[in-house]
Formats: C-alpha cells, sequence, structure tokens
C-alpha cells in the first residue's frame, strides 16, 4: 500500500536576492572575465615575444653571416686588385724590356765595321756612347747611321779625337743621344 502525507509541511521561504548581491555576483563574473581575457591575453603576448626573440636571433644570425660574405667578398675582391697591379706591372715591365732591346738593336746595327764601342751608358735620359774608329770617315757613317734610326734623336758628336795606340793612330770618340721610342 501506498501512504500519502497530507499534511502541510514547513517549508522555508525562498531568499529574496538583494540589488547589492546581484551587483557583487555581477562584478565577480567581470572580475572573472577580466582575469581570463589578462591571462591569455598575457599567454598570447608571451608567445608572440618568443617569435619576435627567436626572429630576432635568426636575423642576427644571418646578418653575421652575411658579413662574414661580405669580409670574403672584399678579400676577393683585394686579391683580385692586387692581381691586377701586378698583372699591369709586368705588362708594363714587358713594354719596358723592349725598349732597351730595340735602342740596343739599333745601335749595334748602325755600328759599321771599323768602330769598337768602349763604354755605353745612360744618364738621366740621355744614352753616352765612347768608342774607336780606324778612320774619321768611320766615325762619320756612325753618326749618320743613328741620325737615320726612328727610334734614336739628338744625336751628338761630343768629342772626336786622334790618339796614337801602339803605333797605330785611333780616333777616339764620343756620342750623345736619346732614345724615343715608338
Amino acid at each position: 500500500m501506498i501512504k500519502i502525507n497530507l499534511l502541510p509541511t514547513k517549508r522555508k521561504p525562498a531568499r529574496k536576492i538583494t540589488d547589492l548581491q546581484k551587483q557583487m555576483i555581477l562584478a565577480g563574473v567581470i572580475l572573472a572575465g577580466v582575469s581570463v581575457g589578462g591571462f591569455y591575453y598575457n599567454i598570447t603576448l608571451n608567445k608572440k615575444i618568443a617569435e619576435l626573440q627567436q626572429q630576432r636571433d635568426a636575423d642576427t644570425a644571418k646578418i653575421a653571416q652575411q658579413e662574414n660574405l661580405l669580409k670574403e667578398v672584399k678579400n676577393v675582391e683585394d686579391e683580385r686588385k692586387k692581381v691586377t697591379e701586378k698583372i699591369d706591372i709586368i705588362e708594363q715591365l714587358k713594354k719596358n724590356q723592349q725598349g732597351p732591346v730595340r735602342m740596343l738593336d739599333e745601335i749595334s746595327r748602325s755600328v759599321p765595321a771599323g768602330i769598337a764601342l768602349t763604354s755605353f751608358a745612360e744618364v738621366s735620359g740621355n744614352i753616352n756612347i765612347n768608342g774607336d774608329a780606324f778612320t774619321n770617315g768611320d766615325v762619320v757613317k756612325f753618326v749618320e747611321n743613328l741620325k737615320s734610326s726612328p727610334f734614336l734623336q739628338e744625336v751628338y758628336l761630343l768629342e772626336s779625337s786622334l790618339s796614337p795606340e801602339k803605333g797605330v793612330e785611333i780616333y777616339r770618340f764620343k756620342l750623345q743621344l736619346k732614345y724615343k721610342g715608338i
């Protein structure tokens, strides 16, 4: 059998929430929301800071690498410049080598039979030649041959004298000329 109690029971009356309590609950919910939002914002900012620091570190490493490459490029450019200067010096030496060889060749071609050159010197651009000849005509022919050369200029006979040497009369001469080259 089922028993049903029909007697009235004592119930506690429902509590009334006051305006102050409502405001306190609302402030608590808002404070909790702001705290959770601030915490989330702090976490996202920390992640962003970490990412930016990693990016900065990567950029710093890349800059250091590029500076090393730039130093290597500068070193290569300096070496290239040095090699180019050395090549230019070698080329200039080769060009300068041809001048004295050509000058000596011109002088040797101009020497007629009967002439012996005794000294050859270059002093401040002037070439001084001393020599001996059997006749004065040989000396004149030598001077004319030197004057006709396109590589020689300002050929001057400075001195020509007759002097006896071991019973033979020899003409001693001194010449001065300049090499102009072409």
